[in-house]
């Protein structure tokens, strides 16, 4: 079992408090940051729970750390933020030990480096499962913010990436295989890609009106930013973006092919909405970040949410979005 003084001194330890804008860091009752004048300080928090979130024998500590930062900086992504810092509790139960602690600590390293955030603090406490959660600190200039509630009736809703990915690939885990092309589904389930350049760029060239990062389904996460803020939205649902992989072996899984790219979730995708008139500029920021982004549908007067085929008619949705793994 981890002993909660040591591992907080190898926390210590391993987590320099260094860097900038860090001023009292890990060891302290608080952290001491220096914000960054002239910008919003943008705040959110995620957290991860076994048998909820996550299902322990098949994430690994270092996958769990990393995941559980990666969705977490996704939010700040999505308001066109930069990630800066993060602070960790963490929930372990009597199975756990020190191997876990320097998968975990391995994994918050990794995280750093690759979504330039710094670790600055946070908690450890038993617990009947284990949890994850992070706060994340970052910053946005007042003028760039975009939130979930600007769309208007006329605007374009488009979608970054491939959709369902995550969701198919949890299904697969779940079923015991992740070989040949599920293998890849598989790692999109694991190690999710936050759109942090694409969600800054959106935000720095006021491309879009709203925006979200989908988490629990296109289709509730489309209801966050239309039909919660008065709209409605059309989408064709054969423009929905599915990789190879998905359209392969859907049919293996489901009976519903679009199903778990309109609920799945846990994709991190940027859903966003934009005037028609910024098409060529939105076109060229994909091609410019190497991003592929995809027009799906319409913002509509009155709020309720249609899905349609390509002859226009409407498809009956599923209730609900994405299922946590434990249920």
């Amino acid at each position: 079992m981890i002993n909660e003084l040591d591992a907080l001194r190898l926390i210590g330890e391993r987590f320099s408090n260094s860097g900038k804008g860090v001023e009292v860091g890990i060891g302290d009752d608080a952290a001491a940051l220096r914000t960054e004048p002239g910008k919003l300080l943008l705040v959110t928090t995620d957290c991860q729970v076994e048998d909820v979130h996550f299902i322990k024998s098949i994430i690994s500590p270092a996958g769990l750390a990393r995941k559980s930062v990666a969705v977490s900086v996704s939010d700040i992504g999505a308001m066109g933020g930069v990630p800066k810092y993060i602070l960790a509790s963490l929930g372990y139960t009597k199975r756990e030990d020190d191997r876990f602690l320097e998968e975990l600590m391995r994994g918050f390293e990794s995280a750093e480096e690759e979504f330039g955030v710094k670790l600055t603090g946070g908690n450890l406490s038993s617990s009947e499962r284990i949890f994850l959660d992070i706060t994340v600190l970052g910053f946005v200039e007042p003028e760039c913010v975009v939130t979930r509630s600007g769309a208007s009736p006329g605007d374009v809703i488009y979608v970054s990436g491939a959709l369902g990915d995550s969701a198919l690939g949890l299904m697969i885990l779940k079923k015991g295989g992740k070989e040949g092309q599920g293998r890849r589904l598989v790692e999109r389930h694991l190690r999710p890609n936050p759109r942090l350049a694409l969600g800054k760029a959106l935000a720095d060239e006021k491309l879009a009106t709203a925006m979200i990062d989908v988490s629990d389904g296109l289709a509730l996460d489309l209801k966050r930013i239309t039909v919660t803020h008065g709209v409605g939205a059309r989408v064709n649902v054969e423009r929905i973006p599915l990789s190879g992989d998905y359209r392969a072996i859907a049919g293996e899984y489901t009976d519903d092919f679009y199903g778990p790219a309109l609920s799945g979730g846990e994709d991190y995708e940027l859903l966003f909405t934009s005037p028609p008139d910024r098409r060529d500029e939105i076109m060229r920021l994909s091609d410019r970040l190497k991003i592929d982004i995809t027009e799906i549908g319409d913002v509509s007067p009155g709020a309720v949410l249609t899905v349609t085929d390509s002859s226009g008619n409407e498809i009956a949705l599923r209730e609900g979005g994405f299922v946590h793994s434990g249920s």
